[in-house]
């Protein structure tokens, strides 16, 4: 079996990274929030109006120049994307926000996470920020542990108590 699925994948193009496309992109991104979301946000589910609301911000951020969407493309198809935003904080006039970011299971391990990450830092450094930041679901743990691998570092914690 293992044999077999090396051969599909081999058959497979090299992905290609690329600018985001609301008409050609949209609705497989769409797609994609079921797992992102629904994974990292127990209990979480994705509804028509999630979707909606969603599928409005995609389009804006498309046309926002301190917004920037990738989207890894194989035979035709995306299969991953990142999208990243230049905001202020309190303590930095000028960051990154990693705001998404997915690569399809089949391939996972295979550098392509590391790919767009390096593609959204790019665009940060060339929009002046020298931080980049993202939030991360603790459940998410190979998330958590891809993040810290390309150096990311723990700067906050978000603690949380349910109340009766």
């Amino acid at each position: 079996m293992a044999a077999v699925r090396s051969r599909l994948q081999a058959q497979r193009s090299s992905p290609l990274l690329r600018r985001f496309d609301v008409r050609r992109d949209l609705d497989t991104v769409m797609d994609f929030q079921y797992e992102v979301y629904e994974s990292n946000f127990p209990g979480f589910r994705v509804d028509e109006s999630f979707r909606k609301e969603y599928r409005r911000d995609m389009r804006r951020a498309a046309r926002d120049p301190g917004e920037m969407l990738y989207v890894l493309e194989q035979d035709g198809c995306a299969c991953g994307f990142i999208w990243v935003a230049m905001m202020t904080t309190l303590v930095d006039p000028r960051v990154g926000y990693i705001k998404n970011v997915y690569v399809a299971p089949h391939l996972r391990g295979q550098g392509e996470a590391e790919r767009l990450m390096q593609a959204a830092e790019e665009w940060v450094r060339e929009n002046g920020a020298t931080k980049v930041m993202l939030d991360a679901s603790v459940v998410n743990e190979r998330a958590v542990e891809f993040y810290r691998k390309v150096g990311y570092e723990v700067e906050r914690v978000r603690m949380v108590r349910e109340l009766e």
